[in-house]
């Protein structure tokens, strides 16, 4: 028997099968671009940790920054004192984001469903109010209460009814296969416009009519380009319109640039294609490079109203994983 069946029956006696795999590959090492089995056949990694790799696998500066970090301090606890590697990285976030994010203040935490999770946290404590907006075909994790904003497939949510209450969920615009069965092709996206009126859009003004008062909308979560749900760019006028009903009714605009943050989509955030400032950002993924790390970004008066020990964590954001996220990102310039 091979190495690599040999792994993989080991795995299927102890393993949960909840962790689902969409190959029967093992994977012994990992270098650049490709993964390599245990018998020596390589791979090209389309893949990339789902969308985490944005250096490639093992690249030297990210080992060597690694190890450094190891022999200096693998953890402390963030509650426990002050830590320079945690600091660098949200003053580097801080100096990419747009608009007053660049003055904002955040939390590191150790996934994108953490981000999420401490994002909604936020959200309801500074408005005092109760219910989030999200949108069908997103993704924001399998956590509890991101799960309850998660609407990509049913799997995530069977025998779990009792979720995360005061979550509603509108069509996330997508202008190929209309939720809204806008099937004439003059209603699909051409260049950057589309003839719907923004349909999707509206139906969020109608929610605030009927289901969610608007008083009590604490923020709307939206990924500004649906991942999983099909890799969705939505159509111009969106998210401007999200932005616009939030100020008006004052909510907040919550981003979640997991998958699409750093990067990814050609500028550094996604919400910029729009010219978009989002009050909070939920980031991971690529930020860590590999390792578990995530963060959310926000306005520094909405985190400035949330006393101490609000949130809190044992292990995420340990001087191992801020540390060698720096080159593992790649990415963090000032802006001019």
């Amino acid at each position: 028997m091979s190495r690599s069946l040999e792994l993989i029956e080991r795995d299927h006696a102890t393993v949960a099968a909840a962790i689902y795999r969409y190959t029967d590959i093992a994977f012994q090492r990992g270098e650049g671009v490709y993964l390599y089995d245990f018998e020596g056949r390589k791979y090209l990694d389309f893949v990339a940790g789902i969308a985490t790799m944005n250096v490639g696998h093992c690249h030297p500066a990210v080992v060597e920054a690694i190890c450094d970090q190891a022999r200096t301090l693998i953890h402390g606890a963030c509650h426990v004192g002050y830590m320079e590697p945690y600091v660098d990285m949200l003053e580097a976030l801080k100096a990419v984001a747009p608009g007053d994010l660049q003055n904002g203040r955040g939390i590191l935490v150790n996934s994108g469903s953490e981000a999420v999770e401490t994002s909604i946290k936020l959200a309801r404590y500074v408005t005092n109010r109760s219910m989030i907006l999200a949108f069908t075909d997103s993704f924001h994790g399998r956590t509890m209460g991101a799960l309850t904003l998660t609407a990509s497939n049913t799997i995530y949510r069977q025998r779990l009814a009792g979720l995360l209450t005061g979550v509603y969920h509108t069509p996330y615009p997508y202008c190929y296969r209309c939720p809204l069965k806008h099937e004439s092709p003059e209603t699909f996206v051409s260049l950057s416009r589309t003839t719907c009126g923004l349909a999707c859009l509206n139906l969020v003004e109608k929610a605030l009519q009927t289901v969610i008062p608007p008083e009590d909308l604490a923020g709307i979560i939206v990924e500004p380009i649906a991942g999983e749900g099909g890799y969705i760019v939505p159509p111009d006028g969106f998210l401007q319109g999200l932005r616009e009903i939030c100020d008006r009714h004052g909510a907040l605009l919550i981003a979640d640039e997991v998958q699409t943050g750093l990067g990814r989509t050609g500028k550094m955030f996604a919400v910029e294609h729009w010219d978009v400032v989002p009050d909070i950002f939920c980031l991971a993924k690529a930020l860590g490079g590999g390792l578990p790390l995530g963060a959310m970004l926000a306005r520094a008066d909405l985190v400035d109203a949330w006393p101490p020990a609000a949130q809190g964590t044992t292990s995420a954001a340990t001087p191992l994983s801020v540390g060698p996220a720096w080159p593992a990102c790649g990415l963090f310039r000032k802006r001019s």
